[in-house]
């Protein structure tokens, strides 16, 4: 996970290479840009441009739109089916291989390069995989930013597994130290304002994490912590992410929780004090409540859990109080279809991890990669805590674990500011 590649220490000025560059002198300016970062995507990418096809000729058929592909250098069929996809006569393509450190969070850069330079009123970020993807999804998000918001994002009716991250950490992180309500913070599609992407394009941190799969949860935080309109909006079903579950260095989950956990420090200042609650407003219908199949994978989750525990036995050790870590232990007795992880003690572990990948000494990545176990073990408790439940019946759960989080902030202010550097063989814990 420490291993970079040499292309991590090249600074990057821009992610547009000359060709992409050339390609939007030529076009000069656009209403609306619709960006997709991919990276070998050719089996689901189809979908995705069908859908936006049929939304921008619904929907804003005398608009100047440009399609936009930021491509990782996809040996597959990915540029081909953008290249070759019918579109409205509208619609003008930009295609391009990005420059920078390979990832999703350097694709979006370079979307929003081009929308700044393009200058136009909204740019819509949509992923080439978004199963269930519809037309109406393009209004649903460009709208909100054309009467005044500077970003929306999507919010979608997915299954307990599929949110786990977001209910179980990220929301209630976010709920805790910088007191607002953003539902999703981590969603797939969003559109935002021309003068915004162009904002965040030329922010100092496309050499972290970032770069990668951060990209979300620090747009969301830095639109939060430096005021920016901001809304949601309902967009309905939204099928299964990729990925096996109980994979091992999980680079979606690595990426996110080290962007979150290092927004800590980042802004100290602001979370430490007291915060007016910061309401972040659904825009349009709510869906309908209905249950969302789920996959069954406990069983995997418990495993990975299991074996997790003997690869970081040290980092527990590190970032665990022995009180809290005996708990932890006391989970593998359990059996599978009994297993439980309870929320005030999944609310210990995650922000001694916190504490400790900001204020320890040793490797901050190594520290992300030890929680990812413990993280598979809470989600398989919250599969089970969870099943045959609704979204919203969901959310009576999901508030349960932020009022866990929300206990903790005020020891954990306080360890944070009586910090010490470590004395050898000295017995401190990051939460008491």
């Amino acid at each position: 996970m420490s291993d970079f590649d040499e292309e991590e220490f090249m600074d990057y000025e821009t992610a547009l290479n000359a060709d992409a560059e050339r390609q939007i002198e030529r076009l000069g300016k656009a209403d609306l840009l619709i960006g997709i970062p991919t990276h070998r995507n050719g089996r689901t990418i189809p979908e995705v441009l069908e859908a936006l096809s049929q939304g921008i000729s619904r929907y804003y058929p005398n608009w100047r739109v440009v399609l936009m592909n930021a491509d990782g250098g996809s040996s597959d069929s990915t540029v081909r089916h953008v290249r070759e996809a019918h579109m409205p006569p509208n619609v003008e393509k930009l295609l391009c291989t990005y420059e920078g450190i390979t990832g999703k969070g350097t694709a979006i850069r370079a979307i929003f390069e081009a929308a700044g330079r393009l200058d136009v009123k909204a740019c819509l970020v949509v992923e080439a995989r978004a199963p269930g993807i519809q037309p109406e999804w393009v209004p649903a998000l460009v709208n909100p930013v054309l009467y005044g918001d500077d970003l929306t994002l999507g919010c979608y009716h997915r299954s307990a597994y599929a949110m786990s991250l977001c209910d179980n950490l990220v929301y209630p992180f976010l709920r805790t130290f910088f007191n607002a309500d953003l539902r999703d913070p981590l969603a797939g599609e969003f559109c935002l304002s021309g003068k915004l992407a162009a904002t965040l394009a030329d922010c100092d941190v496309w050499e972290t994490n970032v770069s990668r799969f951060g990209v979300n949860v620090w747009m969301a935080i830095y639109c939060l912590v430096n005021g920016y309109r901001m809304s949601q909006v309902d967009l309905g079903y939204r099928g299964e992410g990729g990925g096996e579950p109980g994979t091992p260095l999980d680079a979606r989950f690595l990426h996110t929780v080290s962007t979150l956990f290092r927004s800590l420090t980042t802004y100290r200042r602001i979370w430490q004090r007291d915060q007016m609650p910061r309401h972040v407003t659904f825009r349009g219908n709510r869906c309908p409540d209905e249950p969302v199949p789920c996959v069954e994978c406990v069983p995997v989750l418990v495993q990975a859990m299991r074996e997790g525990a003997g690869r970081y036995a040290s980092e527990w050790q590190t970032a665990l109080n022995p009180a809290v870590l005996d708990r932890v232990h006391a989970l593998f007795e359990q059996p599978i279809e009994q297993f439980a992880f309870p929320k005030d003690l999944w609310a210990h572990v995650a922000l001694s991890f916190a504490m400790v990948f900001n204020k320890g000494e040793g490797d901050p990545d190594k520290v992300s990669e030890a929680l990812l176990p413990l993280f598979y073990g809470r989600t398989a408790a919250y599969l089970i805590e969870t099943r045959d439940m609704t979204p919203l019946m969901r959310e009576h759960v999901v508030e349960e674990i932020v009022y866990e989080f929300n206990k903790l902030k005020a020891p954990f202010v306080a360890k944070w500011n009586s910090y010490q550097p470590w004395i050898e063989d000295s017995p401190i814990y990051w939460l008491a």
